[in-house]
């Protein structure tokens, strides 16, 4: 099938590849993924392209590049050079595409690391073939979880936003793999680019401009200003005038009335915005002290539209800027994203300082309507936790196979797991590392420590670089002085890390601990029936099961204990249950999944074992073999006879009732 299109052809062969199936086949979130499919403003073009972004749906993207292109790439990240590559996207094939590394601070970051070469990538497929399409996509990002163990914000923000009608970027996700080696799992991201703006604003969006924003992008007005930290991306807009004249009607706004914003800005567009980024607890963005993380489309006639992005950092993943304070300014006290006011949603930042937010909200018709986003808002938080668990059981396989992630699987499954010890306001964990601790991080990490893996990094340009003196950057050279690195250098291919990469402890506080904590804040701000938060008992967090003993269950391997972090081994029915993911871990044994057979295939040494969850049978070197108990779900875990799958690998077990102790030894 021929899948270079002329932008122009888009709308006639839309409509035929739309109605084709793409994955989704016996999920649990039918509801979502029906939802998550694009749907088009009545002035927009459906694209053929939109089969493809289903936010359940994985689709593997094959990319070819010659090798030194490929080193060269790795060695120097941060030039973000394009290469030109051949791609194959979910079986559909194009030469000529541009290929580079993304990003900013997060991009620093992974090339400050030693361990690990895990980049956010985007594929450009017009770079040099202006003509040529995927399917009708200009642009597509391949987003690495920097910060996110549990893979889902930026999934579950945008999905929100569009179950309340907004326009933003769709999202499936993606294996990637380079020269046939499996990179790792990744997000993908519809670009907001050409295709984009045609999706949504029609056939005439060329006639409009497309502004992104840097830090700082509060839409304070300034006389004389070029608002620098605001550029243009797309379109013509001759001295910004346009963008100039945005903001200055903005700010000048008369309290509590509208002035004539609505001529200059689609209203409904940012108090979406700003609603979702309050109940999501988002505050890297307008909401917060960073002010970024928005663009802003313009039509024809001057009228501004709010588009979101980058929301990685979404759920209290953001713990920066002020976040554990109050809030300058503010007659409310918000000190961390899971209390934020649902009068003043700002982190970091007074109301005064984000025109966006404060003059909005005193127009009491947008109030009432930022209010209605809130609800519906919060209606989507309500079935917040169903929908993890089904999003972690579709995407649990691909993560556990994924060879260079920045987490453990455990880590993983922490992130999705409820905890009423946690801490529900936690942004980022970590700790900093030995000679570290006296340290000033760069500007807009005050609130973070330095954290393990950020020991190298050379700070944003024009941010306040870290005050050790003589402390070495990336694999460059430190100046002695300053401590900054004079060469991105450093080695190509480094794909390892597979279990944490030097970002461990840089991950965010689990995702559900925050979601079910706001959304009772939330709940109780609105004056809505509360839902009760999960209880925590014993026999769902720890190794006792109905029944049973009560004993803290260990597991050793060769005499070596082997660590649950957070599900422990349980009795029932008389059998010792594991957590088989650990457990596999623990012996090393090649682990694959098949998430549409629902198996897992072990191998270790000369023993293939062949397990399907829910079966009561497992395959042992190709023969069938009953399981003593069947495998069982607990805390989204799932358990199996330790027993069966240890001698079934060829281990020997002795099983202690007195010291509830079993002991794995090798052959």
């Amino acid at each position: 099938m021929n899948i270079l299109f002329r932008k122009a052809a888009v709308t006639a062969l839309s409509v035929t590849m739309v109605t084709s199936s793409f994955g989704l086949i016996g999920s649990p979130n039918a509801a979502y993924a029906a939802e998550s499919t694009a749907t088009t403003t009545s002035a927009g073009v459906t694209q053929a392209y939109e089969s493809l972004f289903q936010t359940d749906n994985v689709i593997d993207v094959n990319v070819t590049i010659d090798d030194a292109d490929w080193k060269s790439m790795l060695e120097s990240p941060l030039d973000k050079d394009y290469k030109n590559v051949s791609v194959e996207v979910d079986g559909n094939k194009l030469d000529n595409v541009g290929f580079s590394t993304k990003g900013n601070l997060t991009l620093k970051a992974v090339a400050s690391m030693e361990d690990s070469d895990r980049y956010s990538f985007r594929l450009k497929f017009d770079k040099y073939d202006k003509t040529q399409t995927l399917l009708g996509l200009d642009k597509m990002l391949l987003n690495n979880n920097y910060a996110d163990p549990s893979y889902m914000r930026e999934v579950l923000h945008y999905e929100a936003l569009r179950s309340i009608g907004m326009d933003v970027p769709m999202t499936n996700y993606v294996n990637l793999y380079v020269n046939g080696e499996l990179v790792g799992f990744y997000t993908g991201v519809e670009a907001v680019d050409d295709s984009y703006l045609e999706r949504n604003y029609g056939e005439d969006y060329e006639e409009g401009v497309l502004y992104d924003t840097d830090e700082k992008s509060y839409l304070q007005y300034e006389e004389g200003s070029d608002y620098s930290t605001i550029t243009k991306d797309l379109g013509t807009d001759k001295d910004k005038a346009k963008l100039k004249t945005f903001i200055q009607t903005l700010n000048e706004m008369p309290e509590g009335e509208k002035g004539d914003i609505e001529s200059v800005l689609d209203v409904d567009s940012a108090l979406q915005y700003i609603a979702g980024n309050m109940v999501f607890g988002n505050y890297d963005s307008y909401n917060g002290d960073k002010g970024h993380n928005y663009m802003l489309y313009s039509d024809a006639a001057g009228k501004f539209t709010v588009v979101p992005w980058d929301f990685n950092m979404s759920f209290n993943g953001y713990s920066g800027g002020g976040g554990r304070g109050t809030t300058t300014g503010s007659t409310t006290t918000n000190t961390n994203a899971t209390n934020v006011s649902v009068d003043e949603p700002v982190l970091g930042i007074s109301m005064e300082n984000v025109p966006m937010i404060n003059n909005l909200l005193a127009v009491p018709e947008y109030k009432e309507k930022y209010l209605s986003y809130v609800n519906e808002l919060t209606d989507y938080m309500e079935g917040i936790q169903d929908r993890i668990t089904g999003l972690a059981n579709e995407i649990r396989p691909y993560v556990e196979a994924d060879p260079t992630k920045f987490y453990t699987t455990e880590q993983f499954e922490s992130n999705i797991a409820y905890s009423a010890n946690a801490d529900a306001a936690g942004g980022m964990g970590g700790t900093p590392p030995e000679g570290f601790e006296g340290m000033t991080p760069p500007e807009g990490m005050e609130g973070m420590t330095p954290p393990e893996g950020f020991e190298g990094m050379t700070p944003p340009d024009g941010t306040t670089p870290w005050t050790q003196p003589g402390a070495a950057t990336g694999n460059g050279t430190a100046d002695a002085t300053t401590g900054t690195d004079n060469t991105q250098t450093r080695p190509g291919g480094n794909f390892g890390g597979g279990g944490g990469g030097g970002m461990g402890s840089m991950a965010a506080g689990s995702l559900t601990t925050f979601a079910l904590n706001r959304l009772v804040n939330l709940q109780e701000q609105l004056g809505r029936e509360v839902t009760p938060l999960p209880e925590t008992s014993e026999e769902t967090g720890s190794n006792t099961s109905s029944g049973t003993n009560d004993k803290t269950i260990t597991v050793t391997l060769d005499g070596k204990s082997i660590t649950f972090p957070d599900q422990d081994p349980l009795q029932q029915s008389g059998r010792v249950m594991v957590p088989v993911n650990a457990i596999l871990e623990a012996m090393a044994a090649e682990v694959t999944w098949d998430k549409t057979a629902k198996t897992v295939t072990a191998v270790l040494n000369d023993q293939t074992l062949v397990l399907k969850i829910g079966s009561s049978t497992a395959t042992v070197n190709g023969e069938t073999l009953e399981i003593d108990a069947p495998a069982i779900i607990q805390n989204s875990r799932t358990l199996v006879p330790v027993r069966f799958i240890s001698e079934g690998l060829g281990l020997t077990v002795d099983w202690d009732q007195t010291a509830a102790q079993v002991s794995l030894t090798s052959k």
